[in-house]
């Protein structure tokens, strides 16, 4: 019965996704067996089939090549009755970002797949901590299983039975399993690091960026200031007032008689005299 309840909990969690990150050391020393508390009760007995170390190929079978980050996992089970058991799995990664992105998987996969009876979001164990409960399989047995993540760990905890499973049991265990896993507090502060890091460069980069637009903004408006080139005056001798142009024996009336040479408006209707437009004199 407990072997086919392993087999069941081991299905709620789903391959992770092969994701580029950078991987920090684990932050544990401890034996991942070490982190997993013992049972509720003395009325528990250690199942010993369904105890002890499991490898990736052991959980995730032909699926183990997706895996990123796994490090180890362990498998502790009991039972009360025959008709009773608890498992208490604890799998280990190599960062809080491969535990976190395993734990996303399996619980986007636990709430779409339709066989389970239940799927609902647990508080107070962790973050993202899910909950589903099963149907009763072909021996009878109905279950209840909590799946979880605290640091570079996930925990799946699981209670199956031939009647309702005992939830008080699950929650029990399930809250003094995450109240044994350490919290990666280097690891931790080497993201807080890495964060305020990237937030340096991005006001860095968003600096840059406004200098550059200012730059532009400033040439614009440069260039919108920028006097309108005249036209250049024709050689020609005007007299002071603009109101005579010598014609090289005597000077002539500009209202009169334009100077050759000038240059006109696009009409042909005003003449350039090096500082504003005149009219065109008649004829």
């Amino acid at each position: 019965m407990l072997g086919r309840m392993l087999s069941r909990a081991g299905a709620v969690g789903v391959a992770c996704v092969l994701l580029a990150a950078q991987v920090v050391s684990v932050s544990a020393d401890a034996l991942t067996s070490d982190l997993i508390p013992g049972p509720p009760d003395g009325s528990w007995q250690v199942y010993a089939e369904g105890t002890g170390a499991k490898t990736k190929d052991d959980i995730y079978g032909s699926k183990a090549s997706t895996v990123s980050g796994f490090v180890d996992a362990y498998d502790k089970s009991w039972s009360n009755d025959p008709a009773q058991g608890l498992v208490d799995r604890l799998e280990r990664f190599s960062s809080v970002f491969w535990a976190s992105v395993r734990l996303s998987e399996s619980r986007t996969a636990a709430r779409d797949n339709k066989s389970h009876s239940s799927f609902k979001v647990v508080s107070g164990l962790g973050s993202s901590a899910y909950e589903v409960t099963d149907p009763a399989d072909s021996q009878g047995y109905l279950s209840d299983t909590i799946v979880m993540t605290q640091g570079d760990y996930v925990s799946v905890v699981a209670i199956a039975a031939k009647s309702e499973p005992d939830h008080a049991t699950l929650l029990d265990q399930a809250h003094r399993q995450v109240a044994m896993i350490p919290v990666p507090k280097a690891e931790y502060n080497a993201i807080g690091q890495g964060i305020v890091s990237g937030m340096v460069w991005v006001a860095i980069g968003a600096g840059v960026l406004t200098m550059i637009l200012a730059a532009i903004v400033i040439i614009v408006v440069l260039r919108r200031r920028r006097p309108t080139l005249q036209p250049a005056l024709a050689p020609v001798s005007l007299s002071p007032d603009k109101r005579y142009w010598w014609d090289g024996t005597s000077w002539q009336d500009t209202s009169a008689r334009m100077p050759p040479g000038v240059p006109l408006s696009p009409d042909g209707a005003q003449w350039w005299d090096g500082v504003s437009w005149r009219p065109r004199p008649p004829g």
